[in-house]
């Protein structure tokens, strides 16, 4: 087989079709030599059932899917997809991060955990990207977003990073090498607002803060989504550098479970 152009990979997962701009998986087995009382290997054993990590990146053309949903109770359903046409099931959301910032796009960069073998052939899946299921003709781009919710003292704010990540952890029965559940556990979101100053001064035990980013398409102005974190304010930080103006950082965290 000769080797596929980026245009013949396609990402999907459960009903949705990503044109990524870069994207990445790999399998994992766990295994372990098992040795006799002469201390010869005999054998290799398996000692946890296959994981493998899907990562991909895309430019934000409408609001987050469901599938990297991590917050909701209960948890989103698994997701089955393909890979240069291979095939992986049994996928949970592992983690996100976007940034917002001026004259750039949003582009999200998404990483899945997965639970089973690739089955298939590598093979080209070329499609056109507008007639792909996520694609709207829209952008979310740093022009247009906006936050509301910063400490009152920053009027200006000149970018944005927001991430969500969750712990998962395969439960498997006795004589099973698939999970029947994958918990999450340990759900956080981090936001860090960069502007012209950094609010109220810390506290030992942090500041409150309830910070809403409104992600806005760049041609219609009307919102694709909203990303929240409600928490405490965890670092601050200013800087300065020459021929530049004194720029205030501040760090929210955000735990869920």
């Amino acid at each position: 087989m000769a080797f596929l152009k980026y245009e013949d990979v396609v990402v999907k997962v459960g009903n949705e079709s990503i044109f990524a701009d870069a994207a990445s998986i790999n399998v994992n087995a766990s295994v372990a030599e098992s040795r006799n009382i002469y201390g010869e290997i005999e054998r290799y054993a398996p000692t946890n059932g296959l994981r493998g990590e899907l990562s991909f990146e895309y430019y934000m053309t409408g609001g987050i899917p469901e599938y990297l949903n991590m917050t909701g109770i209960p948890d989103s359903e698994t997701s089955a997809g393909t890979f240069a046409s291979l095939d992986f099931s049994n996928a949970y959301a592992r983690s996100y991060n976007l940034n917002v910032e001026p004259y750039s796009p949003v582009k999200i960069d998404a990483s899945l955990d997965f639970y089973s073998a690739l089955t298939s052939n590598i093979a080209a899946d070329s499609v056109s990207p507008t007639s792909l299921s996520y694609w709207k003709n829209q952008y979310a781009h740093g022009i247009r977003s906006y936050v509301l919710g910063a400490p009152s003292n920053i009027n200006s704010t000149l970018s944005v990073s927001y991430s969500i990540n969750a712990m998962r952890n395969p439960v498997y029965l006795v004589g099973e090498t698939t999970p029947a559940r994958v918990t999450k556990e340990a759900v956080e979101v981090n936001m860090t607002l960069r502007g012209d100053n950094i609010g109220e001064f810390l506290l030992v035990s942090g500041r409150h803060a309830e910070i809403t980013c409104h992600m806005l398409d760049m041609n219609t102005n009307t919102t694709l989504d909203k990303l929240r974190c409600s928490g405490q304010i965890t670092q601050q930080q200013l800087t300065v550098s020459s021929q530049n103006y004194l720029n205030g950082v501040i760090s929210v965290r955000q735990v869920f479970q």
